[in-house]
């Protein structure tokens, strides 16, 4: 019924546990797809040890989390294709409530579901509190819904249609965001799961308030602009696509603003002149004070 896609580099810590996690599920119909994509450390040799018939493991040269990711949707024999990242988990019953929510939607094209965040000093849950199909997927991006890799399933059908859906190679940023969108465009109707069920290990060194630019998050809407599948989208869906992803970089310069002593000249475009004019003139005050002014500006 599934096929989990696990694009694998330089994860020697943490593979075998994300593996196992995906073992150990209560459902158990599925393959597991790990792409190596070209690994310096231990990773290959971790994984090849792992004896599980239901593992199919492509080795290849280093070329992107993309192309890894692009191969192992390729390589899927199963109608419905999930994502997994080498160093985060899924709880034991997450195949099991996909399956449940597949065979009572037979109309399904793709699902998510929440989420549980840590690192090594504190955790959150991040669960949307809207349970079955979503109406329109834009308003529910407006309201506060989050898309995280790990949590979503979509039917291989979408990619094998659609070649534009794939993820965009030479890219390793904001790249899992650029499909996500772009499914969204293609059904806007997908079914979430009210449950936390994966794990996500934050890595600090890519969160919205430690980054060092922004530059990728405003990159993203040139990408999605010129495909097919954002012109082929409605007007009101084009508009509340914009305006999240508006908000998404407003939060991303937000946090560039925190971690740096000045402004970039290109960030102007993405803000209104009141908040460039606020931003650039307070970046080199303290940072106690900068918080302050990045929570009400």
């Amino acid at each position: 019924m599934f096929s989990v896609v696990i694009p694998l580099y330089n994860k020697e810590l943490s593979i075998k546990e994300t593996v196992y996690s995906v073992l150990n599920q209560t459902f158990k119909h599925f393959e597991i797809i790990i792409v190596n994509d070209g690994s310096t450390d231990n990773s290959l040799n971790v994984v090849n040890k792992i004896d599980d018939p239901r593992i199919k493991i492509v080795d290849k040269k280093n070329g992107g989390v993309s192309s890894a990711r692009n191969i192992g949707i390729r390589e899927a024999s199963h109608e419905w294709v999930t994502f997994l990242d080498g160093d985060d988990l899924w709880e034991l019953n997450h195949l099991e409530e996909y399956s449940i929510t597949i065979q009572s939607n037979n109309k399904l094209n793709w699902l998510l579901s929440g989420y549980k965040a840590v690192n090594a000093k504190k955790e959150f849950i991040n669960i949307y509190k809207k349970e079955g199909a979503l109406h329109n997927v834009f308003d529910d991006l407006l309201n506060g819904l989050k898309i995280h890799t790990s949590t979503v399933c979509v039917k291989r059908e979408l990619f094998a249609n659609n070649s534009e859906l794939y993820f965009k190679e030479g890219i390793n940023n904001s790249e899992d965001r650029e499909v996500w969108y772009k499914l969204c465009a293609l059904d806007n109707n997908p079914y979430y799961v009210m449950k936390s069920l994966s794990i996500y290990k934050l890595d600090d060194v890519n969160s919205l308030t430690k980054i060092q630019t922004a530059d990728h998050f405003l990159k993203l809407f040139d990408r999605i602009q010129v495909s097919t599948i954002y012109e082929n989208m409605n007007f009101d869906d084009k508009q509340k696509l914009i305006l999240h992803l508006n908000n998404f970089n407003s939060k991303a310069i937000k946090g560039y603003y925190l971690r740096n002593t000045k402004m970039k000249d290109n960030y102007k475009n993405y803000l209104s002149s009141s908040r460039w004019f606020i931003l650039n003139t307070t970046i080199n005050f303290p940072n106690i004070i900068k918080k302050i002014i990045s929570r009400i500006c």
